[in-house]
Formats: C-alpha cells, structure tokens, sequence
C-alpha cells in the first residue's frame, strides 16, 4: 500500500504491542463481519478489511490476542496500516458526537 507502514503500535494496560497488516488481515477472516448477525449499535468505531467492517477492538484483540486499552488507541492502530476507519452515528451522535471521542479526536 505505498508508503503505508506494515506494523503499527498499541497500548494496553500501559505496555506498547505491535500489529502487523497481516495479523488484521487473518483475524478479519476469522471474524463474523459487523454489518452481518454481529452488528451492534453500542460500539462506533469499524475497520474495513477487505470487503468486511469489524469493530476495531474486536479486530485488535483477534489479531494479537491482546485488548487495546481503548477504543482510541485500536483505530489509530488500523489507521496507521492503512485500513479505512468508519464511525457508525446516528440520533445525537451525529450532532453533538460522542462524549468519550470527540475531546480529542
């Protein structure tokens, strides 16, 4: 993907991991697609891999079999190796945003 690096860095519990594109890559194969059965309106954040959204901690976490500390810090991980990231609003969200992301989005 160009310049796009083939590693990324997250945080969870206060220690630094790494995530390769392959890793994600694997770990979307193995996931049900969130816009399929596992859909669920509480989480904001997806990654597109492939032709398939998944929730960007859920992705982490298969990938590495680590949980990103946050929400934040997972998609700024898949943004790093290039994978679009979609926020999923609706009602308020889409006026005011969402409380835990927009301070420092």
């Amino acid at each position: 993907m160009g310049n796009t690096p083939d590693t990324a860095e997250f945080v969870s519990g206060g220690t630094r991991h790494t995530v390769t594109r392959a890793q994600v890559e694997a770990a979307a194969s193995r996931l049900t697609a969130a816009h399929s059965a596992a859909f669920s309106q509480h989480r904001e954040w997806y990654a597109l891999v492939g032709s398939g959204l998944h929730y960007v901690l859920d992705l982490i976490a298969e990938a590495t079999g680590i949980k990103p500390s946050d929400v934040k810090t997972a998609r700024l991980a898949l943004d790093a190796l290039g994978f679009p990231i979609v926020c999923w609003a609706w009602g308020d969200l889409l006026k005011v945003g969402h409380s835990g992301h927009t301070a420092s989005t």
